[in-house]
C-alpha cells in the first residue's frame, strides 16, 4: 500500500495538471463535507442559519476554483545542487553502446497511459470549456424564460399591488400576472418583479398575503443573487457531485427560510401550510426555476410543510451561538479554500533539464508535410523516452554508481509549442546523478541518430537505383507493346472505318424502323380491306392509290354509292314495282358483286407487299448484325490502342520524374535532418509540485545554480507559507 501511495505521489508530482485536478477534488470535497457536518449541528436551529452555511459553502467553492487559477508568487523552494568531483576521462570511461545496426523498437502505449496523457494535456481545457458551456446554457435558458414571461404577462390589478405595498414591497417592485405560470416567482436585483399565475387575480387576501411575504423574503435576503452564485459554482464544479448536493441543500434551506419569514408575518402556521398545499396542488409536475426564485423550487412540499409544523423557537433568527459557529465555519472553509495541496513523496525527487533543437528541410517537400513533421517530432520524443535509450544511459552512469536502478530514474520529453525545440527532463531520487544521467542520455541519443542517418543514406541510394532500373524496364516494355500494336494495325484506317461503320449503322437503323412501320400498317390494313382502301384514299388526297385494283375498287365503290342514292330517290317518288326502281336495284346488285370480287385481289396484293417488307427487314437485320460486330471489333482495337498509349505515357512521365528526383538526390543525402543539443543538462533541483497552478503562466523563473562549493539556501519570501497536506 505504501509503495502504491508513493508511486501515486510521484506520478502527481510529474503531472502537474492531473495534480491540480486531484488537489481541487480533495479541497472541494473537504469544503462540502465540513459544511454538511456544521449544517447537521444546526439542524435544530433556523433555516436562516443553515442557508447561511450553504451560502458560504457555495462562495468558498468558487474561491477554491478561482484561487487555483490565479497567479501567485512561487512558494519557498529549497534548491539542492550536488557537484561531483571527477575528471572528464572518468565520465567517458563508460563505453558508448552503439550496435552495428541500430534497431530501436518503440513500445505501444496502453489505453490507460494514452488516457492519462490526454487528461494531462486537455483536462483543464475540458474542465473550463464544459463549465463555460454549461453556464452559457443556463444564462440562455434564463433569458429565454424572461422573454417568454414578458410576452405572456400583463400588469397585476391594483388590488394585488396594494397588497404588496401592505406587505412591505419597495416602490421599485412590480407585480405581473403571467399565463400558464404554475408558481409565483421573483426575478431581478435592482428592479425586482414578482410574477404571479393568472389565477392569482381570484385569490383571497390571506393566500395573496402569504405569497407576497414569501417572495418579499426572497428579495430582502437577496436570494436571486445567491441562487445565481450557486449556479456559477455548480457550473464550475460540474464534475464534482457534492457541489450539486450543496446547491440542492442551499435551495431547500432558502425556501424554508422564506417560509419562516412568511409564517412570522402572518402568525398562522397552519393557514400558511394550507396555502402551500393548495397552490402546489395545481402544479402538474416538478417545477425547475430558470431566471428567478420560485415559491416551489423543485423541493418536496411535504418536507417543507413538515418543517413548518415543527415547533422551533429559533424560527427566523440566528442567535449568538449559531452566529459564532457560522463564523468559525466561515474561517475553516476559507482556510480550506486557500489551502494549497502539495504532492510530495517521502523520497524527494530531483530534476535536471536540457534542451534539444530539431529540424528537417525534407519535410516541406511533400504535400502532407504537416503530418510528416508531427510524425518526425513524435518519433524523436518516443525514442528519447524509450526503454532502450534509458538502458544505454544507465549502463554509462553505472560505471560511476553501480547501485543506480532503473526505477530510480524517469525521462520526460516534450516539444515546446510553436517551436522546433524539445525539453528533456530527467527525474531521479538520487540528485547527484540526475544531471550525469541526462547528459549520458543525450549523448546516446545523438550517437544513435547519427548512426541511423549514416546507414539510411546508403540504403536510400541503393533503393533509388533499384527503383530507377525497375522504372526503366517498365517504360521499355510499355513502348514495345505500343510499337507491336502499331505494326499490325493501321490506327488511322481503323479510326476511319469505325466512323464509317457508325454512320452506316445509323442509316440502317433508320431504314429498319421505317420498314417496321410499313409492315405494321399492312398487317392492320389486311384486317379490314374496305376501310384500308378508303383510308388510303383519304391520306393521299388527290393522289390515286398505288395499284389498278385499288383504283377499280374506289371507282366501283363510288358507282355503288351513286346507285344507292339514286335508288333512295326513286323509292321516295315511285312505287317499288316501278320499272326504274327495278332497273336501278339490278344495277346496284351488279356493282356490289363487282365490289366484293375486287376485295380478294386487293388482299393478295397487300399480302405480297407485306411479305416483301418482311424479307427486307430480315436482310436489314443481318446487315446490322454484321456492322455491329465490325464496329465492336474496331472499337476494341481503338480502346486497346488508347490503353497502351496511356500506359506508355504514364511510364515515360514517371521515369522523367525519377530523373528529376535523381537531380535532387545529392541534396537529399546532405539535407538538413538533424537533432542537436541546444543546452546541456542543468544542475538538479528538488521538485516541489504545488496544486496551485496559474493557467496563463505555466512556467516559472529558474533558480540560478550556486557556485561550486557554496551551499544553497532556500528562497525566502515575506508571504505566509500555504498549508501543506501531510505526505
Amino acid at each position: 500500500m505504501n509503495d502504491f501511495l508513493e508511486d501515486l505521489l510521484r506520478f502527481l508530482t510529474r503531472n502537474p495538471n492531473l495534480g491540480l485536478l486531484v488537489s481541487a477534488l480533495l479541497t472541494s470535497t473537504a469544503v462540502v463535507c465540513v459544511a454538511w457536518a456544521m449544517a447537521l449541528q444546526l439542524q435544530r436551529r433556523s433555516a436562516r442559519a443553515r442557508s447561511l452555511i450553504w451560502r458560504i459553502t457555495m462562495a468558498m467553492l468558487l474561491v477554491v476554483a478561482v484561487w487555483r487559477f490565479t497567479s501567485e508568487a512561487a512558494p519557498p523552494v529549497a534548491v539542492v545542487e550536488w557537484r561531483v568531483t571527477m575528471q572528464a576521462h572518468q565520465i567517458n570511461a563508460a563505453p558508448l553502446v552503439l550496435p552495428e545496426t541500430p534497431v530501436l523498437i518503440l513500445p505501444e502505449k496502453s489505453w490507460s497511459q494514452r488516457g492519462l496523457m490526454w487528461l494531462e494535456s486537455w483536462g483543464l481545457r475540458l474542465w473550463l470549456g464544459a463549465a463555460g458551456a454549461l453556464l452559457l446554457w443556463k444564462l440562455a435558458r434564463a433569458f429565454a424564460g424572461l422573454v417568454w414571461l414578458r410576452k405572456n404577462s400583463e400588469e397585476a390589478p391594483p388590488l394585488i399591488e396594494q397588497q404588496g405595498e401592505r406587505a412591505g414591497a419597495p416602490s421599485s417592485m412590480r407585480c405581473r400576472l403571467a399565463q400558464r405560470l404554475q408558481s409565483p416567482m421573483l426575478t431581478g436585483l435592482r428592479k425586482p418583479v414578482i410574477w404571479l399565475p393568472q389565477e392569482a387575480a381570484g385569490w383571497d387576501e390571506k393566500r395573496l398575503d402569504a405569497v407576497m411575504h414569501h417572495e418579499l423574503a426572497h428579495f430582502q435576503r437577496s436570494d436571486v443573487f445567491w441562487k445565481w452564485l450557486g449556479q456559477c459554482a455548480v457550473c464550475l464544479w460540474w464534475w464534482q457531485p457534492l457541489s450539486w448536493l450543496a446547491q440542492r441543500r442551499l435551495r431547500f434551506e432558502t425556501e424554508q427560510a422564506a417560509d419562516d419569514v412568511a409564517v412570522l408575518a402572518s402568525g398562522d402556521t397552519r393557514e400558511y401550510a394550507r396555502t402551500l398545499v393548495e397552490i402546489a396542488a395545481g402544479i402538474p409536475g416538478r417545477l425547475r426555476p430558470t431566471a428567478g426564485v420560485t415559491m416551489f423550487g423543485g423541493e418536496s412540499i411535504q418536507q417543507r410543510v413538515r418543517e413548518l409544523m415543527k415547533t422551533n423557537q429559533w424560527r427566523g433568527r440566528i442567535g449568538i451561538g449559531a452566529m459564532s459557529l457560522i463564523a468559525v465555519v466561515a474561517v475553516i472553509l476559507a482556510v480550506l479554500a486557500a489551502t494549497k495541496v502539495e504532492f510530495k513523496p517521502k523520497v524527494p525527487l530531483y530534476q535536471s533539464e536540457a534542451k534539444l533543437v530539431a529540424g528537417s528541410s525534407l519535410l516541406a517537400a511533400g504535400n502532407n508535410w504537416q503530418a510528416q513533421q508531427a510524425d518526425h517530432y513524435g518519433t524523436i520524443i518516443e525514442t528519447i523516452e524509450s526503454a532502450e535509450m534509458k538502458r544505454r544511459a544507465l549502463e554509462r552512469v553505472r560505471a560511476l554508481n553501480p547501485n543506480l536502478k532503473d526505477k530510480d530514474v524517469e525521462i520526460l520529453a516534450a516539444q515546446v509549442k510553436g517551436t522546433t525545440m524539445f525539453g528533456v527532463q530527467a527525474v531521479s531520487t538520487d540528485g547527484k546523478y540526475a544531471k550525469i544521467f541526462l547528459d549520458a542520455l543525450l549523448d546516446e541519443f545523438i550517437a544513435f541518430r547519427q548512426s541511423v542517418r549514416e546507414q539510411a543514406g546508403g540504403k536510400d541510394l541503393h533503393l533509388f537505383l533499384q527503383e530507377t532500373v525497375k522504372m526503366q524496364r517498365v517504360m521499355e516494355e510499355r513502348n514495345r507493346e505500343l510499337a507491336e500494336f502499331r505494326m499490325f494495325n493501321n490506327i488511322t484506317a481503323i479510326t476511319q472505318g469505325n466512323n464509317q461503320t457508325a454512320e452506316m449503322l445509323s442509316k440502317l437503323t433508320a431504314q429498319m424502323a421505317e420498314q417496321n412501320m410499313i409492315l405494321a400498317d399492312l398487317e392492320l390494313d389486311l384486317s379490314n380491306i374496305p376501310a384500308a382502301v378508303t383510308q388510303a384514299q383519304v391520306k393521299v388526297s388527290d393522289v390515286q392509290p398505288s395499284t389498278q385494283t385499288e383504283r377499280d375498287y374506289i371507282q366501283t365503290q363510288s358507282e355503288l354509292r351513286r346507285l344507292e342514292n339514286e335508288l333512295k330517290y326513286l323509292l321516295e317518288n315511285h312505287k317499288p314495282d316501278n320499272l326504274l326502281v327495278i332497273e336501278t336495284k339490278e344495277k346496284a346488285a351488279k356493282v356490289r358483286f363487282l365490289l366484293n370480287a375486287l376485295v380478294e385481289p386487293i388482299r393478295e396484293e397487300m399480302s405480297h407487299r407485306a411479305e416483301n417488307t418482311r424479307r427486307r427487314i430480315t436482310v436489314l437485320k443481318k446487315v446490322i448484325v454484321e456492322k455491329e460486330a465490325q464496329a465492336l471489333d474496331l472499337g476494341s482495337k481503338i480502346a486497346q490502342y488508347l490503353k497502351l498509349e496511356k500506359a506508355a505515357n504514364a511510364a515515360k512521365e514517371a521515369f522523367q520524374k525519377l530523373f528529376e528526383k535523381a537531380e535532387k538526390f545529392q541534396d537529399r543525402v546532405g539535407g538538413t535532418d538533424f537533432v542537436a543539443i541546444q543546452q546541456r543538462a542543468r544542475p538538479a533541483i528538488e521538485i516541489v509540485q504545488s496544486g496551485l497552478i496559474p493557467i496563463w503562466r505555466l512556467w516559472k523563473s529558474e533558480p540560478k545554480p550556486a557556485a561550486e562549493g557554496t551551499p544553497v539556501k532556500p528562497v525566502t519570501t515575506q508571504k505566509k507559507e500555504p498549508v501543506k497536506a501531510a505526505s
